[in-house]
């Protein structure tokens, strides 16, 4: 495992996880979201958390912003 980015520790541990993401704007207001379960990796000594979002999830979460960034939306 890799130093921690932030403070170079390398007292870290992993978690699993359950994250549900939002889409931004009004037209997604009815939107459920999208559920991903990464692993974050946490440094026990500053906090800085990496995580790395699975593929299934990432298509998913790519596809729900393509029509926003598409449009220029801005969140609102």
């Amino acid at each position: 495992m890799s130093p921690c980015p932030l403070c170079r520790s390398h007292n870290q541990a992993e978690f699993p996880s359950e994250i549900l993401m939002h889409f931004t704007g009004r037209k997604n207001l009815d939107n459920p979201g999208v559920w991903v379960f990464p692993i974050l990796l946490v440094c026990l000594d500053c906090g800085f958390l990496q995580s790395k979002v699975p593929a299934s999830e990432l298509a998913q979460l790519a596809a729900g912003t393509s029509g926003a960034r598409a449009a220029g939306d801005a969140g609102v």
